[in-house]
């Protein structure tokens, strides 16, 4: 049962951190002006910026879900 908990925490930590990955580089393209010449910086949020999130969040979210389950009822 624990194990199905954890992996419900990566899931949602997974796309947690996908959906902030790309909405901090959607802000950090207009903060700082970053060129869209032929797709470049799009293809960088989605092929390393997102999953790189994704698995951050992911972990995280196991970690979290984890440490939920040690604590005194």
């Amino acid at each position: 049962m624990i194990f199905l908990k954890m992996l419900a925490g990566f899931l949602l930590g997974a796309i947690a951190g996908a959906a902030l990955a790309l909405a901090l580089s959607l802000a950090a393209q207009e903060i700082f002006n970053i060129s869209q010449m032929e797709g470049a910086y799009a293809m960088g949020v989605v092929f390393f910026y997102m999953p790189l999130g994704a698995v951050i969040g992911g972990i995280i979210g196991a970690a979290w879900t984890a440490m939920r389950r040690k604590r005194p009822s």
